[in-house]
C-alpha cells in the first residue's frame, strides 16, 4: 500500500484549500520537515473537521475522535481500524463539511500513508501529538466548560499547546545545537498565543454559533483588554522559542517568525479598533513575509521586526514552564490520556 501515499504536491494542494496561512508559511521550511509539518496538519485538520461539523451526532463524533487517537497513539500501524475510520469520517461530514474538507477526508487513507512513510522517530512524535489532539476534540464535545483562565490554557493546549510541542520536537532533530527541553518549555505559550489570537478574532463568529472559547469576563472592554495582553505575553514567550534557534536554522526562523508576526499584527489590530476590521489585509501579509525572510537570519534583526510590528501592544507574561507543567500531557502514557476523565 506504501505507493499510494499521497505525493507532496498533492498534499500542499490540501494545504493550499484547507489553510490559506500555513500554505503561506510551511514552504518556508526545510524540505523535509515541510513534508512532515504538512502531513501533521493535515491529520489535524482531519480530526478538526469531523469535531466541527455542523451535522453530525455529538456523540457519533466524539466515538470517532476517541477511535481515532487510540490509532494515531498506536503509529497509524492497524490496517482494518485504518480503513474503518475513513468510511466512517466520510459518512460522518459528507452532508456537513465543506468541498475542500470534505475532499480531504476523502484522502484519509493516503494522507496516513505518507505518515508511514516518514522515520520512525518522526512517526512517533506525530503519533504522539495528533493522538493528544484528537482526545482533547473529543472531550471538549463532551460539554466542557470554558470559566476560568485555567479552562482557556487547558483548552488551548489541546487543540495548540500540543502542537507546539509536536513542531518542537521535530525541528530538535535537525540539528544538535537545539535543546528540545528549552524548546518543549517555550512550545506550549508559543501554541497558545496563535491560538488566543484567533479566538480573540473568531470571537463574534463563535458567538453567533452559540459558543464561547473565553471566560464571560472577557466580554467587558477591560476583559477583553485583559486578554489581549495575556496573548501578547505569549507570543513574546513565542519569540524567545525563535531566539533559541541557531541562525544556521534559517527555514525554520522564517517559519516561526511570520507566524508570529502575523498573530501579532491580527493583535495589534483588535487592540486598536475592538468593534471593527481584525484582519490584516493580503497587502501587509505579503510585506511582512518579505521582511520576515529578512530579519530572521539573526537575533537583533528578529527582535526589532517583533517590536516593530507590536509597537503599541502590552504584554502580560506568564511563566512558560509552569504553563507546560500543569497542562501537557506530552510525557504521559496514550492509555492515561485516554482513560483520564
Amino acid at each position: 500500500m506504501q505507493d499510494q501515499a499521497i505525493s507532496i504536491e498533492r498534499q500542499h494542494q490540501h494545504l493550499v484549500k484547507v489553510s490559506r496561512t500555513f500554505a503561506l508559511t510551511i514552504p518556508l521550511l526545510p524540505e523535509d520537515i515541510a513534508d512532515q509539518v504538512s502531513n501533521a496538519y493535515l491529520l489535524c485538520r482531519i480530526a478538526d473537521t469531523v469535531e466541527d461539523d455542523p451535522k453530525a451526532e455529538v456523540e457519533s463524533k466524539a466515538i470517532w475522535l476517541k477511535n481515532f487517537a487510540e490509532f494515531c497513539a498506536e503509529g497509524f500501524a492497524d490496517e482494518m481500524q485504518l480503513l474503518s475510520l475513513s468510511t466512517k469520517a466520510i459518512d460522518l461530514v459528507q452532508e456537513g463539511a465543506k468541498e475542500d474538507e470534505l475532499s480531504l477526508i476523502k484522502e484519509m487513507l493516503p494522507v496516513v500513508l505518507r505518515t508511514r512513510s516518514f522515520a520512525p522517530a518522526v512517526r512517533r512524535i506525530l503519533s504522539r501529538g495528533v493522538s493528544i489532539l484528537s482526545y482533547g476534540m473529543a472531550k471538549s464535545l463532551s460539554g466542557y466548560s470554558i470559566k476560568t483562565l485555567n479552562d482557556v490554557d487547558e483548552y488551548c493546549y489541546s487543540v495548540a499547546g500540543v502542537v507546539g510541542e509536536l513542531l518542537a520536537c521535530l525541528f530538535a532533530r535537525t540539528d544538535q545545537r537545539i535543546n528540545r527541553e528549552e524548546l518543549l518549555n517555550l512550545s506550549v505559550s508559543f501554541g497558545e498565543g496563535l491560538q488566543l489570537t484567533n479566538i480573540l478574532k473568531d470571537r463574534k463568529k463563535d458567538y453567533l454559533r452559540g459558543v464561547s472559547y473565553l471566560p464571560s469576563d472577557a466580554n467587558s472592554q477591560e476583559g477583553f483588554a485583559h486578554y489581549i495582553a495575556l496573548t501578547k505575553g505569549h507570543l513574546d514567550n513565542a519569540l524567545d522559542f525563535i531566539l533559541h534557534l541557531p541562525s544556521a536554522q534559517l527555514g525554520i526562523r522564517r517559519f516561526c517568525l511570520l507566524n508570529i508576526c502575523m498573530a501579532e499584527a491580527t493583535l495589534k489590530l483588535m487592540h486598536l479598533n475592538p468593534d471593527g476590521r481584525d484582519k490584516i489585509s493580503r497587502r501587509y501579509v505579503k510585506a511582512l513575509f518579505m521582511i520576515c525572510k529578512l530579519c530572521a537570519k539573526n537575533n537583533v534583526l528578529t527582535k526589532m521586526l517583533y517590536a516593530f510590528v507590536g509597537l503599541g501592544l502590552r504584554g502580560k507574561r506568564s511563566d512558560p514552564m509552569a504553563l507546560r507543567r500543569r497542562v501537557s500531557k506530552w510525557d504521559k502514557a496514550t492509555f492515561d490520556i485516554l482513560i483520564e476523565e
